[in-house]
């Protein structure tokens, strides 16, 4: 789609005093990557951020569109936070990122304070169009962009932690995903761009860089294969290597045993299922079997022992008999899940799944099914979390805890959250903390 401008051909505003502006981000790290990309393109050009939503002059939502719930969420937050203008007849609204892109000019529809929908291309626009005439709202820019303005070192609250996008967009088609639709092809950005860009951090006190991807793993470019990739970043000054998200059918053994000859390489892989059922796969049109999946587990135990798997499941898709998702179980209990988010299966439109599969399956089905699943997974995770009692394990230390304070949290190398006494002088630094105590989700630990 092309941009649209209301009324108006755009003027230059002449402002008294910098204007505030607050992100507030919903999704995935890819969108928390942007909200770091925008933050630092606004700071760039004068703006000032606030987290005062009543000092605001712009309100940013950089949004998901991933599940039905995630765009409603957005609308209803737009409603809560529309109040704002009643004291400030001037505030501006501005929708960007996935949902932006899913629900277009539908959006100032619904919600008709809104001033500037951007797609997950065009966010970084955003502070041309502040400087614009209010008369010429509302805008949409929804078009294809490049990735010139990636080179922009995105702002990040955590000094210590900061995501890397590889890619950006997706050419699997999988049944029920509309990421290919919001975020277009992929798009894969040159290694040179990307070891710059990690350097950089590393220069500026990061430790650890998360790289981002809807599939990363399928990152090519001019012969060099993600494997390669991992090892021209292993060789910066940075400490600590991740990566999210990996599709299964791209990941295979040979990439393993090659990644783990990289030491900076944390031993935490995503790889998400969907289902256990190699019919439901195929319906899903993922592209790999149950045994496929099974088998690349098996060899991720091999080549990293201490590893922590995690994974997505969809429950209920297309179809789905009770039998299928008893697979789905049995799978998850064969692959022993350090965590997994875990979805009722929901119609977006646009998809395949939605013009061609029927949403067969009842809601209290999915939702007993998907009660089933969290209790299984929840039973596993903090099985696994106890074996760690009385282990020695590397923490970076990031920050207080946000349930207590006065204590410090950090990450392993297997990305679990472990709390820990100490000092802010720990802060950024990577120590050695000895596990005392557990439970699902978090790990307590005593400094050494």
């Amino acid at each position: 789609m092309t941009e649209i401008l209301a009324r108006n051909a755009p003027q230059t505003v002449r402002r008294s005093r910098p204007e505030s502006v607050l992100i507030e981000t919903y999704g995935c790290q890819m969108n928390l990557y942007d909200s770091g990309v925008l933050e630092a393109l606004l700071r760039n050009r004068g703006f000032e951020m606030t987290r005062d939503h009543a000092a605001a002059d712009v309100i940013v939502l950089n949004t998901c569109a991933i599940r039905e719930h995630a765009e409603s969420r957005v609308i209803g937050r737009l409603g809560e936070l529309s109040k704002y203008r009643r004291d400030n007849p001037d505030l501006r609204f501005a929708v960007i990122g996935c949902m932006a892109q899913n629900l277009g000019e539908a959006i100032p529809r619904q919600a008709p304070y809104v001033d500037y929908v951007l797609g997950p291309d065009q966010f970084y626009r955003l502070p041309e169009y502040l400087a614009r005439d209010p008369e010429s709202f509302p805008v949409i820019n929804l078009e294809r962009g490049t990735f010139d303005y990636e080179r922009v070192l995105p702002v990040n609250e955590n000094p210590w932690i900061n995501f890397v996008t590889i890619s950006r967009g997706c050419d699997n088609i999988c049944a029920y995903c509309v990421v290919p639709r919001t975020r277009g092809h992929q798009r894969n950005r040159p290694p040179e761009e990307i070891v710059a860009e990690v350097q950089g951090l590393a220069r500026q006190g990061t430790v650890e860089v998360m790289l981002l991807g809807q599939n990363v793993n399928t990152w090519v470019h001019r012969g060099q294969r993600f494997d390669d990739l991992i090892g021209r970043v292993s060789r910066t000054d940075i400490q600590r290597v991740r990566f999210m998200t990996s599709h299964p059918k791209d990941m295979t053994p040979d990439i393993v045993a090659r990644l783990a000859s990289y030491p900076k390489l944390c031993e935490h892989f995503h790889l998400p299922i969907q289902s256990g059922s190699s019919q439901v796969l195929s319906r899903m049109r993922r592209q790999y079997t149950r045994r496929h999946y099974l088998e690349l587990v098996e060899s991720v135990r091999r080549h990293f022992p201490h590893a922590s798997i995690t994974t997505d499941i969809i429950v209920g898709f297309c179809g789905e008999t009770e039998a299928e998702f008893e697979e789905t179980l049995s799978a998850v209990d064969e692959s022993q899940f350090d965590s997994a988010f875990m979805f009722n299966y929901s119609v977006r439109p646009g998809t395949f799944a939605a013009e061609h599969l029927p949403d067969d399956v009842p809601e209290s089905t999915k939702q007993a099914r998907l009660s089933r699943l969290i209790e299984l997974q929840q039973r596993q995770a903090e099985e696994n979390n106890r074996r760690l009692v009385g282990q020695t394990l590397e923490v970076l230390v990031d920050g207080p805890s946000r349930r207590d304070p006065e204590r410090f949290k950090g990450k392993t190398r297997t990305n679990k959250t472990v709390v820990l006494d100490g000092q802010t002088d720990l802060l950024g630094r990577l120590v050695q903390v000895r596990i005392t105590q557990t439970d699902a989700w978090t790990l307590h630990g005593t400094l050494l």
